[in-house]
Order: C-alpha cells, then structure tokens, then sequence
C-alpha cells in the first residue's frame, strides 16, 4: 500500500497542472476582498473575515477534484486500469493506497490558506477561526467522498472532474445562508466534522467494493 503511495505521490508532484487549481482560490478570494476594500474602504469587511476564512476554506475543498479524478477515471481513460489489476497486489491494497494519495493534498491546502489569512487578520476571534478551519475539512471530507464515487463511475477525467465541480454550488449556497449560526462556536462544526468523517469512511468503504469488483 505504501508503495502506491508513494508511486501516486510522485506523479502528483511531477505533474504542475495537478496544482494549479489549489493556487486559484485563495487568489481569486485575495483579488476580490482588495477590490471591495479599494472601492468602498475598509469598513465593508468589518465582521465578515470570519466569514471569508470559512469560504476560503470550503473554496479549496472541491480543488482535489482532479486528483481523484485521475486517480480512477483517468486510469480508465488510459486503458490502464486491468493492467493495475493485474498486479501481484490485492485490490484493497491499490485502492487505499490511491485514496491516501489523495486526501493530504486539498486538507494541507485548505489548512494553510485558511491559517495565513487568520494571520493575516488578527481581528478574527479564536472561535471563529477553529470553526472556520473544521468547516473546511468537512467540506474537504465530503467534497472527497463525492469526487471518488463519481471518479470510479466516470470514464474520463474530464467528466469526473466536471460533475464533481458542480459539488460546489450546494457548498457555497450553505456555507452563504448558515455561516452566521455555524460560526458562533465549536459545538455545531465539531458534530458537522463527525458527520463529514462518517460520510467519507462510508464512501470510501463502498468505493473499495466498487473498485474489487471491477
């Protein structure tokens, strides 16, 4: 398992396109909060950081999507996959070492923008910023959990990459209409984090028995 591990590892560091989204996001955010501040003054963003370090967060959630996207659809794409089968490796083995290749890379993103902003914006309360960083791995964790299902159904990474995409839309909204209440305390993000751990467990449990009966 390690040994996949280390093999996906490598492609993902040797392929620059890989990056690029997890890049996107925070610049994007960056851009448009200098804008509003430019044009209106500072004072518009009094007591919305909190919330900009949350959406910043749930933001690189879906960016992992071409990771998994590749991970399967992608070697599907490339007539790859029976060939990985056919490994003296078992296929429970090939599949956790793919998904643990996966998973690091938008929970380390969405961590470190998501702290270099609270750094960059001390006003932001201690409560706000925990519950805006476990809001971000729950979005991460279910944003994952979708990505792989669809990337063990598609047939090319374009399309897996596309439909998980559109993941962020119903994110967005939520994170739009319940950040006031989600960011009050711990308590509510703390059970939205169990919830995402469950979910992703489930997904990937049900990914891997996909993946074995190929």
């Amino acid at each position: 398992m390690f040994h996949i591990l280390r093999h996906e590892l490598r492609i993902f560091f040797r392929e620059p396109r890989f990056w690029i989204p997890f890049v996107i996001p925070p610049v994007i955010l960056a851009l448009s909060q200098f804008i509003a501040v430019s044009r209106y003054g500072a004072g518009i963003m009094n007591g919305m950081q909190g919330y900009m370090m949350l959406l910043l967060g749930c933001l690189m959630a879906p960016m992992g999507a071409p990771l998994a996207a590749d991970s399967f659809a992608g070697e599907r794409e490339r007539n790859s996959l029976e060939l990985l089968q056919l490994l003296p490796v078992k296929a429970s083995t090939l599949f956790w070492g793919k998904l643990l290749a996966i998973l690091p890379f938008p929970i380390v993103f969405a961590m470190l923008v998501q702290f270099a902003y609270w750094f960059s914006h001390p006003e932001i309360s201690t409560t706000e910023a925990l519950a805006s960083v476990l809001g971000g791995l729950s979005a991460v964790l279910l944003t994952n959990a979708f990505s792989l299902l669809v990337s063990l159904k598609m047939k090319t990474v374009r399309a897996a990459t596309h439909i998980t995409l559109f993941f962020i839309v119903p994110l967005l909204l939520l994170v739009q209409m319940g950040y006031e209440y989600f960011l009050q305390g711990v308590f509510i993000p703390v059970l939205f984090l169990i919830g995402s751990v469950i979910v992703c467990v489930a997904a990937s449990l049900l990914g891997m028995r996909k993946f074995v009966s190929l």
